[in-house]
């Protein structure tokens, strides 16, 4: 995802750059799953319901049961968030933030406590001591057992801050009087019965659920997730500023979950993708020049994205091959998917019953990016023909483009030239009844191409190569 504005030729996008040296060979059945310490799944068989990726990570650092009670939902989509309902919270997914904050809590204590006027919810002026902290933002202070269990918990990024003093309450839940305490997200409550675990959370999520309108059949079990294919790609020899660039975009795409039935852009999800998000400038062949422009590597992910929605059988949009053959690709023929917003991106249905979770992730020893898929397995089976080549072209003479950035005598390979082709390759993918799903024709044609160098001061171009003027800034 490249910030230019100007005509640039057609998939110069692809370059960015093969600014590397070779690619690793990786089978594509050979794909290596995540740690598994790092399972992205966790299925509760009280309920009948997953939690996953970003929302397992939040919620088993956060207290897990003992603080959110179990999940009575998958994630839903509710207006224009998606939103997963557990005992005593609502999580929301937030894609257009950071990762660091693509999951929250509700503020169902502040709906909870709309248009109430009793004493305990008038501000009280409080000095901090040790059993006690003040919050001037909503004039309310937190004590004793209800501070120790909010600090324990993650505080204010959690819970919020507090919009009551302590008071009596009925719960809604038993009919008994607790001690209670609203927040912003959550209500705490003291239960002196249980004195290993004194203060719970009230049973908001599960309130809120009776009150969302959400027919009943969002509580009913599902199956456990599985996973449906994995792909892996190598980037050996990549530059540093690739190599930042790949592992930003797969932290972007990880987590991510598509609903049955949505259709997934890279481009969108990605964001813009420049500068002020981290992405660095790396080469690139824009009209036949060098030039550097930002977020080159990022075909990388959109890459190992597309072998892995091919892999799973799932429906394939929108899919557009590189101009020219990029060696970190080589292991399959015509097997890759470039992006270059906003003129071209890669574009996948979930045509599935249930939603797929993506993780993704990088591998910097390996010099590897991995695509894992998950969801409901429905039986369907992929089967991939080809890749054949036909047409084979052969490339041109090196070219040697003057870069006064590099060091003296520096001489950079940025391209390995490659002949040109065009590659066949068809998809069929069968349902658990033997019928045909989906059989799609994704033949890919490449330009030849030719070893392209960067050199610094002091550098004399061999003979017999072509010399490209630098580009004008």
């Amino acid at each position: 995802m490249f910030q230019r504005t100007h005509r640039i030729m057609f998939l110069a996008l692809a370059l960015m750059l093969a600014a590397g040296t070779f690619g690793n060979a990786v089978p594509r059945a050979a794909a290596a799953p995540a740690p598994q310490a790092n399972i992205p799944f966790r299925y509760f068989k009280e309920t009948g319901h997953n939690i996953g990726t970003r929302i397992k990570t939040f919620y088993e650092q956060n207290g897990g049961i003992a603080v959110f009670g179990l999940p009575l939902t998958e994630v839903i989509k509710e207006g224009n968030l998606e939103v997963q309902y557990f005992e005593r919270a609502r999580f929301e997914l937030h894609p257009e933030f950071e990762p660091a904050f693509y999951v929250s809590l509700t503020q169902l204590g502040r709906k909870q406590i709309e248009g109430r006027f009793e004493p305990a919810f008038a501000p009280a002026l409080a000095e901090n001591d040790a059993n006690t902290t003040y919050f001037p933002q909503t004039g309310h202070s937190v004590r004793f057992g209800f501070r120790e269990f909010w600090l324990r918990h993650g505080g204010v990024p959690i819970f919020g801050y507090p919009l009551s003093e302590e008071f009596t309450e009925i719960s809604v839940d038993d009919g008994q009087p607790y001690t209670v305490q609203y927040f912003e997200r959550v209500k705490m409550e003291y239960h002196p019965e249980d004195p290993q675990n004194s203060i719970k959370l009230a049973r908001l999520g599960a309130q809120a659920l009776d009150q969302s309108g959400q027919p009943a059949s969002v509580r009913n079990p599902v199956p456990a997730m599985t996973l449906l294919s994995t792909a892996t790609t190598g980037y050996y020899g990549s530059i540093t500023e690739r190599v930042n660039n790949i592992a930003r975009a797969a932290a972007r795409m990880n987590g991510i979950i598509v609903a049955p039935g949505a259709t997934f852009s890279f481009n969108t999800a990605l964001g813009p993708a420049g500068p002020d998000d981290g992405y660095v400038e790396g080469y690139a062949i824009v009209n036949g020049q060098l030039e550097k422009v930002t977020g080159g590597g990022i075909c990388q992910i959109s890459t190992t994205m597309y072998r892995a929605v091919f892999n799973a059988g799932l429906d394939i949009v929108e899919r557009k091959p590189h101009s020219f053959v990029i060696n970190f690709y080589e292991n399959i023929d015509g097997f890759d998917a470039t992006v270059f917003a906003p003129y071209v991106d890669f574009k996948w249905r979930n045509d599935t019953a249930g939603p797929i979770y993506m993780t993704a992730w990088t591998d910097p020893k390996a010099a590897t990016a991995t695509f894992a898929l998950y969801g409901f397995n429905d039986g369907r089976q992929t089967q991939m023909i080809g890749p054949k080549s036909k047409n084979v072209k052969t490339q041109g003479i090196p070219a040697w483009q003057y870069d006064p950035t590099l060091k003296r005598g520096q001489v950079i390979q940025l391209v390995h030239g490659r002949p040109g082709k065009d590659v066949e390759m068809s998809r069929i993918v069968t349902g658990a009844n033997g019928k045909v799903i989906h059989r799609d024709n994704l033949s890919s044609k490449y330009r030849p191409w030719e070893d392209f160098y960067a050199y610094g001061p002091g550098v004399t171009p061999p003979k017999g190569v072509q010399v490209v003027p630098p580009k004008k800034r």
